[in-house]
């Protein structure tokens, strides 16, 4: 297949703003995605796959270019995609290797991706893992793309030639999306809700880490038919379970602020693709009160159900302009040593890779996970529902966070939910 003629257009501020912390500070918002496929396959095949990928999605194919604004050209070819090959031998550690890949920070200017296949002693790939540029591929993009390598896998015809198209930014395509009288909704943020850092570092200083914790998927089953009957969404449980399980933090106040990214493209108009690749996502804040602290598990996930509701629309109040300056300034702020973390927890449920395909796919495992070299989150949690279960993927940065706090929170959180399972 041929390479498409280039197709160009600016960033838009949110693209802006996650290109320049990757840029600007040491990979901040730099993204790994690794994902275990459950029965191995040819590396040969996997490559052409990938391959076919780069031609479908504009902006695997897109790199930064600078002129009077920050701008995408998409005309990167296939061979200047770096694609790494490594045998997995017994001592294969996913969270070191996630703490590597996630490191080694993309040269924007030239491309926006990266691969590493992984494969076993007959040459056939166990895992893949993609480092994206968080401005050009959000998580759910990741799980396109893996479910657009899966049915590629299936069928190597399963896509024709041609090229899906560039589409505006999201803040362009959510014009006219909030309904009227929600632009006067504003959050004040209890100074009290900002936890202190282990150690204050700046972004050079700062040094990513993940780790891979999966929930059966007989519990999420359980947990499914438990909110379902009490109109709750998943969403509002993995936002619970991280209530719970921020008691592991030695700064944790009476207060608990999470960011709740969710993917908007529904939103938009018009409603952007299922099959599109980009950044579509933005976040829902959410806080617990002192007062909220000891409800169960069942009436906490009740009222962040609530506020999931009533507070979407603030996640798509995204300005439409922007000065680079004030990107720039933003950014430096942010890459700066701090005493506390500005933006709490924060909780993704990045979505279900079968139900979002619509069939049974290939892979049992999903890591997904973008640097937390930012240091707005003491610690972010990253769901991706695979055949394995529900795969959580808990991310800090040293020496902002330490390894035995986010291990702590991990069991506590896990434990959370395993609560909600109960169908007392």
């Amino acid at each position: 297949m041929p390479d498409s003629a280039p197709i160009e257009r600016p960033l838009g501020p949110q693209e802006a703003l996650f290109a320049e912390l990757i840029r600007r500070a040491n990979g901040a918002i730099q993204m790994t995605c690794i994902a275990e496929l459950a029965e191995p396959a040819p590396a040969a095949t996997v490559l052409r796959g990938l391959k076919a990928l780069h031609h479908r999605h504009p902006m695997l194919r897109a790199r930064i270019v600078e002129r009077d604004q920050l701008s995408w050209c998409c005309d990167v070819p296939w061979t200047d995609i770096p694609v790494r090959r490594e045998s997995m031998g017994p001592d294969f550690d996913i969270s070191l290797f996630y703490a590597d890949e996630v490191d080694a920070v993309l040269d924007l200017g030239r491309r926006s991706w990266r691969a590493v296949l992984v494969s076993d002693a007959a040459d056939r790939v166990t895992w893949l893992a993609l480092t994206v540029n968080h401005a050009a591929i959000d998580g759910r993009s990741a799980l396109v793309v893996l479910n657009d390598l899966d049915r590629f896998l299936d069928d190597e015809n399963a896509f024709p030639s041609t090229f899906l198209p560039l589409l505006p930014p999201v803040e362009q395509a959510l014009a006219g999306a909030i309904p009227d009288g929600d632009q006067s909704f504003e959050l004040s943020v209890p100074p009290d809700s900002m936890w202190t850092v282990a150690e204050p570092a700046p972004s050079s200083a700062r040094r990513p880490h993940g780790f891979l914790r999966t929930f059966p998927a007989e519990a999420m089953e359980r947990l499914h038919d438990r909110l379902h009957a009490g109109g709750i969404h998943l969403a509002a449980a993995f936002c619970a379970a991280a209530v719970r399980a921020g008691r592991a933090f030695p700064g944790h106040t009476g207060w608990t602020q999470i960011l709740a990214p969710t993917d908007i493209r529904r939103d938009c108009r018009p409603p952007i693709p299922d099959d599109a690749v980009g950044e579509f996502v933005s976040v829902i804040p959410l806080t617990i009160e002192p007062a909220q602290q000891d409800a169960d598990m069942a009436a906490l996930a009740d009222v962040l159900n609530t506020q999931l509701s009533d507070r979407r629309p603030l996640a798509l109040r995204l300005a439409p302009e922007y000065r680079l300056a004030d990107t720039w300034a933003q950014t430096d702020d942010i890459a700066a040593a701090h005493d506390v973390f500005s933006g709490g927890l924060c909780v993704t449920d990045v979505g279900d890779l079968q139900r979002l395909s619509g069939r049974p796919t290939g892979f049992s495992r999903v890591m997904l996970m973008p640097a937390q070299k930012h240091g707005i989150h003491p610690i972010m949690v990253a769901v991706v529902t695979a055949a394995a279960g529900a795969c959580l993927t808990f991310g800090y940065a040293e020496p902002l966070t330490a390894r035995e706090t986010a291990e702590a929170y991990a069991d506590r959180y896990l434990a959370a939910l395993m609560e909600l399972t109960d169908r007392r």
